[in-house]
């Protein structure tokens, strides 16, 4: 979930906060995490009560919801968000009561408020990556389905098997370099908070294809191919849908952090920032510490190169203005698109039973195989029927094939 919060020179504007503080000190703790559908869920004790919160490292700060208890804690000012597709708000920052993640317990943890979006309808709120930027080392350990958090600085070594890289704080969240093909150097958020494993911004491939395949055909890079590009739009932030645009589908086949490489990659651009997702947490474990500022990941594999073997998205809904479920992005060569289904499409009912929001077509229980009949309304305000075959939507999110667009 990336959520960048700024500071500003207004008096009436809070500013970051990352001066909670931690009981006990000089301490090493490991909490069970839950893996599911490509992101990672922490328990926490507030108040007596259980809450499940989405660890997400594109967050700068806690996020609480509007209708959630928790946003009703003492008011600390207003601070300026920015989500994933670069639009901001002004929202309300709060106080969190004590919260014990774990045996540890934070004291002074700020969040900012934010409406609930069909992506956050099983999560309480977000931990986001002030735990960090507040002088906590983190190591987030998928295979293990732990979180070890500390605020010693010798406790994670450093070994010869370990790819470590330099993080840039941009609002507050990390950025790291990475070769998604060729030569191309890419600067990348990561964030835990989408679900998938790469994600280019576009004007950056466009620069990337100009600059790499501007040369004689023999001496082209062999470790991208483009498998079609179509106009549409995928990625949702809290305050609206990215602007429509050129979408570019592609393998990529040589994309490298550090000594790591991975290969069978398919991905696609976005207008919002370049970033490496949750996926990554697969296959191996990331660790933060924000006293030398890196970040380290460790491979789950010996393997010199890494194949992802993901299926591409062939298609992503998003909200229209009033709410209701349209298609954002459809690939050509997909399943999808061959059924009739087309950018722009409204979704109005599934077997006849009415679907009016992004949020009832996220929760719609699909089972595998079955052929179902989809009513639409097309741009033109035509109304058609469209028989189609779909994968459950668990399925097509651990294949980075979500079709509703929730990843921001």
């Amino acid at each position: 979930m990336l959520l960048c919060l700024s500071m500003n020179v207004h008096a009436q504007l809070g500013r970051y906060r990352t001066d909670f503080h931690t009981t006990p000190i000089n301490f090493a703790d490991t909490i069970g995490i839950e893996w599911s559908q490509g992101q990672v869920y922490v328990p926490l004790i507030i108040q007596e009560h259980r809450y499940r919160f989405l660890l997400d490292t594109g967050a700068s700060q806690a996020v609480v919801f509007e209708d959630s208890p928790l946003a009703q804690g003492p008011h600390k000012g207003s601070i300026i968000s920015h989500d994933a597709t670069g639009r901001t708000d002004t929202v309300d920052m709060v106080l969190l009561p004590p919260i014990w993640l774990g045996h540890t317990k934070l004291t002074g943890l700020h969040a900012n408020v934010q409406k609930r979006h069909p992506g956050n309808r099983q999560i309480d709120g977000i931990l986001g990556f002030d735990l960090v930027n507040g002088g906590l080392s983190m190591k987030i350990d998928v295979p293990q389905q732990q979180l070890v958090i500390t605020d010693r600085r010798s406790h994670f070594p450093i070994t010869k098997a370990d790819i470590t890289c330099r993080y840039r704080l941009n609002y507050h969240v990390p950025y790291i370099d990475i070769f998604p093909f060729g030569k191309w150097r890419e600067r990348v958020l990561f964030d835990t908070g989408s679900r998938q494993f790469f994600t280019m911004n576009k004007s950056h491939f466009d620069d990337a294809i100009m600059r790499e395949f501007d040369r004689p055909v023999h001496k082209q890079p062999r470790d991208i191919t483009v498998e079609g590009r179509s106009m549409g739009r995928h990625a949702m932030g809290h305050y609206g849908v990215e602007p429509l645009g050129e979408v570019a589908f592609m393998q990529l086949d040589s994309l490298r952090l550090g000594g790591s490489t991975f290969c069978r990659l398919h991905t696609l651009t976005t207008q919002g920032r370049s970033h490496l997702g949750a996926m990554l947490l697969r296959y191996g474990s990331v660790t933060f510490l924000p006293h030398r500022r890196r970040m380290i990941f460790q491979p789950a594999t010996d393997l010199p190169i890494i194949p992802i073997d993901n299926r591409q998205l062939e298609i992503a809904f998003v909200a229209d203005s009033q709410g209701r479920p349209q298609v954002g992005l459809v690939w050509e060569r997909g399943a999808a698109y061959a059924a009739g289904l087309r950018q722009g499409d409204v979704i109005e009912r599934i077997d006849h039973q009415p679907v009016s929001t992004l949020a009832q077509l996220a929760g719609w229980y699909f089972i595998r195989g079955r052929e179902y009949i989809f009513t639409i309304r097309t741009p033109e305000d035509r109304q058609r029927e469209i028989r189609w075959v779909r994968l459950p939507l668990r399925e097509m999110s651990n294949n980075n094939q979500n079709p509703v667009a929730i990843e921001k």
